[in-house]
Protein backbone atom coordinates (compact mmCIF):
# COMPACT_ATOMS: atom_id res chain seq x y z
CA UNK A 1 0.00 0.00 0.00
CA UNK A 2 1.48 3.66 -0.50
CA UNK A 3 -0.10 6.52 1.30
CA UNK A 4 0.60 9.91 -0.28
CA UNK A 5 1.56 12.41 2.52
CA UNK A 6 2.93 15.50 0.79
CA UNK A 7 1.94 16.83 -2.21
CA UNK A 8 1.17 20.25 -3.85
CA UNK A 9 -2.94 19.00 -3.97
CA UNK A 10 -4.44 17.86 -0.84
CA UNK A 11 -7.80 16.17 -0.78
CA UNK A 12 -10.79 17.31 2.17
CA UNK A 13 -9.27 17.79 4.97
CA UNK A 14 -5.16 16.80 4.38
CA UNK A 15 -2.56 19.54 3.96
CA UNK A 16 -1.31 20.38 0.68
CA UNK A 17 2.24 22.05 -0.03
CA UNK A 18 4.77 21.85 -2.25
CA UNK A 19 6.95 18.99 -1.87
CA UNK A 20 6.70 15.31 -1.75
CA UNK A 21 6.43 12.70 0.61
CA UNK A 22 4.66 8.85 0.16
CA UNK A 23 4.48 5.88 2.66
CA UNK A 24 5.08 2.23 1.34
CA UNK A 25 3.83 -0.86 3.10
CA UNK A 26 4.51 -3.64 1.97
CA UNK A 27 5.97 -7.05 3.24
CA UNK A 28 5.33 -6.55 6.53
CA UNK A 29 8.25 -2.84 5.67
CA UNK A 30 7.15 0.65 6.19
CA UNK A 31 9.42 2.71 4.33
CA UNK A 32 9.51 6.65 4.23
CA UNK A 33 10.21 7.93 0.60
CA UNK A 34 10.81 11.83 0.97
CA UNK A 35 9.47 14.21 4.13
CA UNK A 36 7.71 17.43 2.13
CA UNK A 37 9.51 20.44 3.25
CA UNK A 38 7.56 21.17 6.64
CA UNK A 39 7.11 19.02 10.00
CA UNK A 40 4.12 20.18 10.99
CA UNK A 41 2.51 19.70 7.25
CA UNK A 42 4.01 16.13 7.73
CA UNK A 43 2.87 15.51 11.51
CA UNK A 44 -0.71 16.17 10.65
CA UNK A 45 -1.14 14.38 7.46
CA UNK A 46 0.34 11.34 8.97
CA UNK A 47 -1.92 12.00 12.43
CA UNK A 48 -5.38 12.02 9.68
CA UNK A 49 -3.79 8.62 8.47
CA UNK A 50 -3.44 7.69 11.89
CA UNK A 51 0.07 7.07 11.36
CA UNK A 52 2.08 6.48 14.40
CA UNK A 53 4.67 3.85 13.61
CA UNK A 54 8.31 4.83 13.01
CA UNK A 55 9.61 4.01 9.21
CA UNK A 56 12.17 0.47 8.87
CA UNK A 57 13.76 2.78 6.46
CA UNK A 58 13.82 6.05 4.80
CA UNK A 59 14.35 6.84 0.99
CA UNK A 60 15.04 10.31 -0.19
CA UNK A 61 14.82 11.25 -3.81
CA UNK A 62 17.56 13.86 -3.77
CA UNK A 63 18.91 16.32 -1.76
CA UNK A 64 16.24 19.20 -1.89
CA UNK A 65 14.33 21.19 1.27
CA UNK A 66 10.97 20.49 -0.15
CA UNK A 67 11.70 16.11 0.02
CA UNK A 68 13.94 16.63 2.85
CA UNK A 69 12.94 19.37 5.47
CA UNK A 70 9.98 17.59 6.85
CA UNK A 71 12.51 14.93 8.23
CA UNK A 72 13.04 17.22 11.65
CA UNK A 73 9.16 16.26 12.51
CA UNK A 74 10.65 12.21 12.09
CA UNK A 75 14.08 13.05 13.87
CA UNK A 76 12.55 14.75 16.99
CA UNK A 77 10.06 11.78 17.44
CA UNK A 78 12.80 9.09 16.96
CA UNK A 79 10.85 7.89 14.14
CA UNK A 80 13.82 6.34 11.88
CA UNK A 81 13.81 2.82 13.16
CA UNK A 82 16.64 1.29 10.36
CA UNK A 83 18.33 3.04 7.43
CA UNK A 84 18.32 6.14 5.50
CA UNK A 85 19.16 5.54 1.76
CA UNK A 86 20.13 8.73 0.00
CA UNK A 87 23.04 9.30 -2.77
CA UNK A 88 26.33 10.86 -1.54
CA UNK A 89 25.27 14.22 -3.72
CA UNK A 90 22.21 14.98 -1.94
CA UNK A 91 24.12 16.40 0.80
CA UNK A 92 26.32 18.80 -1.73
CA UNK A 93 24.59 22.86 -0.91
CA UNK A 94 22.23 23.41 -3.27
CA UNK A 95 20.86 26.85 -4.99
CA UNK A 96 18.47 27.52 -7.74
CA UNK A 97 19.50 31.61 -8.48
CA UNK A 98 20.91 32.60 -5.30
CA UNK A 99 18.21 31.01 -2.51
CA UNK A 100 19.01 27.94 -1.21
CA UNK A 101 17.10 24.90 -2.06
CA UNK A 102 19.47 22.51 -0.25
CA UNK A 103 19.21 19.92 2.94
CA UNK A 104 18.29 21.86 5.96
CA UNK A 105 21.06 22.22 8.30
CA UNK A 106 20.16 20.31 11.39
CA UNK A 107 18.73 17.53 8.98
CA UNK A 108 21.77 17.28 7.39
CA UNK A 109 24.05 16.95 10.28
CA UNK A 110 21.71 14.03 11.84
CA UNK A 111 22.13 12.49 8.90
CA UNK A 112 25.97 12.76 8.76
CA UNK A 113 26.44 11.82 12.72
CA UNK A 114 23.57 10.14 13.95
CA UNK A 115 21.68 8.44 11.35
CA UNK A 116 22.52 4.76 9.77
CA UNK A 117 22.88 6.13 6.36
CA UNK A 118 23.47 3.66 3.29
CA UNK A 119 24.83 5.71 0.58
CA UNK A 120 23.96 4.26 -3.05
CA UNK A 121 25.11 4.70 -6.08
CA UNK A 122 23.87 1.73 -8.19
CA UNK A 123 20.63 -0.30 -7.82
CA UNK A 124 20.00 -1.24 -4.13
CA UNK A 125 17.30 -3.98 -3.03
CA UNK A 126 15.33 -3.56 0.35
CA UNK A 127 14.07 -7.07 -1.17
CA UNK A 128 12.83 -9.08 -3.73
CA UNK A 129 9.69 -6.43 -4.59
CA UNK A 130 11.40 -3.15 -3.61
CA UNK A 131 14.58 -1.57 -5.51
CA UNK A 132 16.21 1.67 -5.01
CA UNK A 133 17.75 3.39 -8.34
CA UNK A 134 20.43 4.51 -7.48
CA UNK A 135 22.36 7.33 -10.37
CA UNK A 136 19.78 7.27 -13.48
CA UNK A 137 21.74 7.26 -16.64
CA UNK A 138 20.51 10.11 -19.17
CA UNK A 139 20.28 8.44 -22.30
CA UNK A 140 17.49 10.04 -23.81
CA UNK A 141 16.94 14.10 -24.24
CA UNK A 142 15.22 16.09 -21.07
CA UNK A 143 15.11 19.91 -20.25
CA UNK A 144 15.82 20.72 -16.75
CA UNK A 145 15.81 23.91 -14.58
CA UNK A 146 19.54 25.43 -14.02
CA UNK A 147 20.06 24.53 -10.46
CA UNK A 148 24.10 24.94 -8.87
CA UNK A 149 25.54 23.33 -6.21
CA UNK A 150 29.04 23.83 -4.34
CA UNK A 151 31.66 21.83 -4.78
CA UNK A 152 35.46 22.22 -4.09
CA UNK A 153 34.57 25.74 -2.66
CA UNK A 154 33.16 26.30 -6.07
CA UNK A 155 29.64 27.21 -7.11
CA UNK A 156 29.04 24.88 -10.03
CA UNK A 157 26.02 23.42 -12.42
CA UNK A 158 24.23 21.02 -10.38
CA UNK A 159 23.04 17.81 -12.54
CA UNK A 160 20.84 16.47 -9.73
CA UNK A 161 22.46 13.16 -9.84
CA UNK A 162 21.13 12.39 -6.65
CA UNK A 163 18.09 12.00 -8.18
CA UNK A 164 16.95 8.63 -7.45
CA UNK A 165 13.42 6.52 -7.54
CA UNK A 166 12.07 3.86 -6.30
CA UNK A 167 10.12 0.55 -7.59
CA UNK A 168 7.79 -1.18 -5.20
CA UNK A 169 6.07 -4.19 -6.25
CA UNK A 170 5.96 -2.88 -10.05
CA UNK A 171 4.98 0.78 -9.13
CA UNK A 172 7.53 3.22 -10.09
CA UNK A 173 7.70 6.04 -7.22
CA UNK A 174 9.42 9.15 -8.60
CA UNK A 175 10.74 12.45 -6.44
CA UNK A 176 11.16 14.86 -8.77
CA UNK A 177 12.32 13.08 -11.97
CA UNK A 178 15.48 15.58 -12.52
CA UNK A 179 17.20 12.99 -14.46
CA UNK A 180 14.01 14.03 -17.15
CA UNK A 181 10.73 11.29 -16.59
CA UNK A 182 11.52 9.42 -19.60
CA UNK A 183 15.20 8.30 -18.40
CA UNK A 184 13.45 7.89 -14.73
CA UNK A 185 10.81 5.12 -16.49
CA UNK A 186 12.76 3.72 -19.04
CA UNK A 187 15.34 3.02 -16.38
CA UNK A 188 12.60 1.54 -14.60
CA UNK A 189 12.19 -0.95 -17.12
CA UNK A 190 15.53 -2.52 -16.31
CA UNK A 191 14.99 -2.89 -12.78
CA UNK A 192 11.52 -4.37 -12.72
CA UNK A 193 8.53 -4.70 -14.25
CA UNK A 194 6.56 -1.38 -14.33
CA UNK A 195 3.18 -1.75 -14.03
CA UNK A 196 2.58 2.44 -12.70
CA UNK A 197 4.18 5.70 -12.24
CA UNK A 198 3.57 8.60 -9.61
CA UNK A 199 5.60 10.94 -8.25
CA UNK A 200 6.53 14.45 -9.46
CA UNK A 201 7.72 14.61 -13.29
CA UNK A 202 9.05 17.95 -13.26
CA UNK A 203 7.55 19.20 -16.36
CA UNK A 204 6.56 22.91 -15.05
CA UNK A 205 9.04 25.00 -17.40
CA UNK A 206 9.78 22.94 -20.39
CA UNK A 207 8.71 24.10 -23.67
CA UNK A 208 6.23 23.10 -25.16
CA UNK A 209 7.38 20.83 -28.00
CA UNK A 210 9.02 19.03 -24.92
CA UNK A 211 5.99 18.32 -23.18
CA UNK A 212 4.02 17.27 -26.68
CA UNK A 213 6.85 14.43 -26.38
CA UNK A 214 6.12 13.48 -22.97
CA UNK A 215 2.25 12.87 -23.51
CA UNK A 216 3.02 10.84 -26.72
CA UNK A 217 5.62 8.83 -24.87
CA UNK A 218 3.11 7.73 -22.28
CA UNK A 219 0.09 7.56 -24.39
CA UNK A 220 2.32 5.01 -25.99
CA UNK A 221 2.61 3.30 -22.44
CA UNK A 222 -0.05 0.59 -20.57
CA UNK A 223 1.17 1.81 -17.58
CA UNK A 224 -1.07 4.19 -15.62
CA UNK A 225 0.66 7.37 -14.69
CA UNK A 226 -0.01 9.64 -11.60
CA UNK A 227 1.53 12.84 -12.02
CA UNK A 228 1.84 14.90 -8.84
CA UNK A 229 4.23 17.48 -7.21
CA UNK A 230 6.28 19.65 -9.83
CA UNK A 231 4.83 18.45 -12.75
CA UNK A 232 2.78 21.95 -13.14
CA UNK A 233 -0.69 22.78 -14.25
CA UNK A 234 -0.07 23.08 -17.85
CA UNK A 235 1.41 19.46 -18.16
CA UNK A 236 -1.44 18.04 -16.19
CA UNK A 237 -4.14 19.35 -18.45
CA UNK A 238 -2.62 17.49 -20.71
CA UNK A 239 -1.47 14.40 -19.38
CA UNK A 240 -5.19 13.97 -17.94
CA UNK A 241 -6.51 13.82 -21.19
CA UNK A 242 -4.55 10.76 -21.73
CA UNK A 243 -6.62 7.30 -20.63
CA UNK A 244 -3.75 5.73 -18.22
CA UNK A 245 -4.13 8.92 -16.54
CA UNK A 246 -4.84 8.58 -12.44
CA UNK A 247 -5.29 11.58 -10.04
CA UNK A 248 -2.99 11.84 -7.51
CA UNK A 249 -2.95 14.17 -4.04
CA UNK A 250 -2.68 13.85 -0.42
CA UNK A 251 -4.55 11.60 0.71
CA UNK A 252 -4.47 8.90 -1.92
CA UNK A 253 -4.23 5.42 -0.94
CA UNK A 254 -2.60 3.16 -3.83
CA UNK A 255 -2.68 -0.86 -3.19
CA UNK A 256 0.47 -2.66 -4.60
Amino acid sequence: MIKILVDNTGYKKFFAQHGFSALIEINNKRILFDAGQNPIVLRENLKLFNEKEGFDYVVISHGHYDHTDGLKYIIENDLICGKVIIHKDAFLDKYSGNRYIGIDKEVKDYLLKKADLKIIEKPYKIDKDIIISGYIPREYEYEMEEFHCIKDGKKVKDEINDDMFLIANGVLITGCSHSGIINVVEYGKKLSEIKGVLGGFHLVSVSDNYLNKIVDYFKSQDFWIMPMHCTGFKALTKISQLNNFIYGHVGKVISV
